[in-house]
């Protein structure tokens, strides 16, 4: 299952990239493939894959890749086998879809469901055991609530990062109004839940940090909000663009703020406004690659933005004007990844670093393609044609 063999044998069965593709049509479904090559030539599903159910979220745990279906609430989990193929080994199921993942070492997967209609319900953390696919836990907990008791006054939390740091799990979250519209009554602070891990049932967290120097973390969808760098040392990114889905916009810079490694707190002296450096925007999504380094992907044109248009395709709005660039986190500096256009993308899996490599999907409103990345020189190879709507993920599982 999952192994493109493309005509040549075994060989491909035994190595290759695995990916969380999207085809287009009606239905638009999508498969988790393997392929040897995709430097060059094309990427499509025709006869190759593992078809999934509706619209899914892809997270990569060790050596591990979790499909979860936004629909159909359904996990599954796919290895290498003996034989080299990528196969499922298990399923799971859950009561809301999983919107929130992180990770503990290579060998755990938590994740967080995220009630979408605005209700004051506790929510379900997921403890999963990478290995077998299988959950070990389930733990009730809450975020952050305002009820006031008519809809659409209040507000929840919506979690943006699952990150466990030794003890303690971090989860950086949006104030969304309790009526199920997804309006951000609060945008112009930055909010992070803090809990001692393992996570007790029935657990509330034990403090949150605010920081007014920027916007809410994260932004819908991505599960990277916060990343763990050297030493420790946490950052989080704040977008606050209309266009990524906050409504009313905010009115604090796109910037990243930073927890210093054995510290729960922001760190005052640390604050880099991405809007404000050299080659900046609006950070719409960032993951960690190594040595105080990020990727990331700016929004350059706020012009014709509406509400949520950085999800759409729309060429009447801001939608193709985002680009790729290397972040520094320790020196604060912001690189153009050379040879990469202008482009849209909705939504991004975590990264998985292949020798100081990795692979992204980029989509502009005359093709796809693959692109690897050379994270060192900010620099861009372009790869296989994507014969499809996009490729969320690139995976190693075999080596």
């Amino acid at each position: 299952n999952g192994a493109d063999t493309g005509g040549n044998g075994a060989s491909e069965q035994r190595s290759g990239i695995s990916m969380g593709f999207k085809d287009t049509g009606d239905t638009e479904p999508e498969y988790v493939l393997t392929k040897e090559d995709i430097s060059q030539g094309s990427v499509n599903a025709t006869g190759a894959g593992d078809e999934q159910i509706g619209w899914n979220f892809f997270y990569r745990v060790g050596k591990t890749l979790f499909v979860t279906g936004y629909q159909n609430f359904e996990a599954k989990a796919y290895r290498v086998n003996d034989a080299g193929d990528v196969e499922q080994i298990s399923t799971f199921f859950y009561d809301w879809p999983l919107e929130a993942f992180g990770s503990v070492g290579d060998d755990t997967l938590i994740a967080s469901d995220q009630p979408r209609d605005g209700t004051h319900t506790t929510r379900k953390l997921y403890t999963v055991d990478a290995t077998t696919g299988l959950i070990t836990a389930k733990t009730d907990y809450s975020i952050f609530d305002d009820d006031t008791g008519t809809p659409g006054e209040g507000s929840v939390g919506w979690a943006t990062a699952l990150e466990v740091r030794g003890s303690e799990l971090f989860i950086p979250f949006q104030k969304l109004d309790d009526g199920g519209n997804f309006f951000t009554p609060d945008a112009d602070m930055a909010y992070v839940a803090i809990y001692d891990y393992p996570l007790a049932q029935g657990a509330s967290p034990k403090a949150i940090i605010s920081d007014d120097r920027t916007s809410n973390i994260g932004v819908n969808g991505s599960s990277t909000g916060l990343i763990e760098a050297e030493g420790g040392d946490l950052y989080s990114f704040s977008c606050g663009s209309l266009s990524a889905g906050f409504s009313p916009a905010s009115t604090k810079p796109s910037g990243i703020l930073r927890i210093k490694g054995g510290e729960s707190e922001f760190d005052a002296e640390y604050f880099f406004n991405i809007e404000e450096a050299t080659n900046g925007g609006k950070l719409f999504w960032f993951d960690y690659v190594g040595d105080n380094k990020a990727i990331g992907r700016l929004i350059t044109d706020e012009t014709n933005n509406y509400a949520w248009s950085a999800y759409t395709k729309d060429p009447e709005s801001n939608a193709f004007t985002q680009k790729l660039v290397i972040i520094d986190l320790a020196n604060q500096t912001v690189t153009d990844v050379a040879g990469i256009p202008l482009h849209h993308k909705r939504y991004t899996s975590n990264v998985d670093v292949m020798d100081g490599k990795v692979y992204v999907s980029i989509e502009t409103e005359e093709v796809n393609n693959v692109y690897e990345v050379d994270i060192a020189t900010a620099t861009a190879t372009q790869g296989a044609v994507i014969e499809g709507k996009t490729i969320k993920g690139f995976y190693n599982l075999h080596d």
